[in-house]
């Protein structure tokens, strides 16, 4: 469709999520990643003291995991997963593949550098032509995205965009991926809450779907200039891989000092600023949906949202203590639960937040039921 001088409203027309295996208690966790045995003496001993903490703690009772539960092999890659979700969301709204326009894949994981993921996507859907796109990052690759197809087709560039993401973390956590001689205690404690899985979601001017929600705006900030990544891992082009594993860069590596000391300041002057460039009424908002996967780090933003939002029926709403934390896809399948639990009345708002600690991102989506 070719850009014309008018705006259209802009509407999520169907959500789609996938979680792959059996829900698996925080207990059982080890018995699927592995235990880690040959870490330094100091960090076994200390993985060992906190690990029936780690419940409490991270308020997390069950995850998911792609690895089968006795081979401890992956049964699915982050395309496989994305394809899964993007077939229900379609399904949902009655609608065939090759009405999607814009292909957008969201996430940090990739299982190629090249080809981008979208394109797997488009073509184990079997959409013959559409524009594709690949956004890296991690937790705010969804608003990103959202933000990019919605503006997209408000413009009239596209009619309808596939938004699909998936974060795959159970195989860079297993055992047998990690140089034990190398792990901390930081890194080991990601393995407890971090979880697998997907998210779609199908935007459209067109609203056909059984959603019903408008797009009304999107919030997007980088605030991290002089400040030391929260969250990092280490692999790129031409690193020395094996020089990599034998130094250990290669784990998934939070400082979760720091996230707890700069998380909620950061946060709170997020969410002030989100509710000034959106211009929201809050009084509408009926629900948030915070997207956070530390316990202590939910209620900081709880205690803001109710702050800042003038309804003091509003819903702090969260899933992951029941699914784990599934990184960017952890947003759609909130999402699609809350619904699925929930009904909304026309005009009542629903905002979705996410902090991304790698470099300090915030992201953010504003969405109204509508008829």
């Amino acid at each position: 469709m070719t850009q014309t001088g008018s705006r259209r409203d802009v509407y999520v027309v169907a959500i789609g999520q996938y979680l792959p295996g059996e829900p698996i208690p925080v207990d059982s966790i080890d018995d699927v990643l592995g235990r880690i045995t040959k870490a330094p003496e100091k960090v076994v001993s200390r993985i060992n003291r906190i690990r029936p903490a780690m419940k409490k703690m991270l308020g997390i009772d069950y995850v998911h995991f792609v690895l089968d539960p006795v081979t401890r092999r992956p049964t699915e890659t982050n395309i496989s997963l994305a394809v899964k979700a993007a077939e229900r969301a379609l399904a949902s709204a009655g609608m065939p593949a090759s009405d999607i326009d814009l292909v957008m894949y969201a996430g940090a994981w990739f299982d190629y550098m090249s080809p981008p993921s979208s394109t797997f996507v488009q073509e184990r859907l079997g959409i013959e032509l559409c524009t594709e796109m690949t956004i890296h990052a991690n937790c705010t690759s969804v608003y990103k995205a959202i933000q990019i197809a919605a503006d997209q087709i408000s413009i009239g560039r596209h009619n309808t965009a596939l938004i699909v993401t998936s974060q795959i973390s159970s195989t860079i956590l297993q055992v047998e991926a990690l140089n034990e001689q190398r792990v901390t205690v930081d890194q080991a404690i990601l393995r407890w809450f971090l979880s697998d899985g997907a998210g779609a979601l199908i935007l459209s001017a067109d609203n056909r779907g059984p959603s019903k929600l408008r797009v009304v705006e999107t919030y997007l900030e980088s605030a991290g200039v002089g400040l030391e990544p929260g969250m990092i891992a280490g692999a790129g082009v031409g690193c020395n891989i094996l020089e990599m594993y034998e130094e250990g860069r290669h784990h998934l590596t939070q400082d979760l000092n720091m996230v707890g000391k700069m998380a909620p300041k950061l946060t709170r002057e997020a969410c002030l600023r989100m509710r000034e460039v959106t211009g929201q009424d809050t009084t509408k908002v009926r629900c948030v949906l915070l997207n956070l996967p530390m316990k202590h780090l939910f209620k900081v933003a709880e205690e803001t949202m109710r702050e800042l939002i003038a309804n003091p029926d509003v819903i702090l709403y969260s899933n992951i203590s029941r699914v784990g934390y599934s990184g960017p896809a952890a947003s759609i399948v909130a999402l699609d639960q809350y619904l699925a639990e929930n009904s909304l009345n026309p005009g009542d708002i629903v905002i979705s937040f996410a902090v991304e600690s790698s470099k300090w991102m915030h992201g953010g989506a504003v969405l109204e039921a509508c008829r």
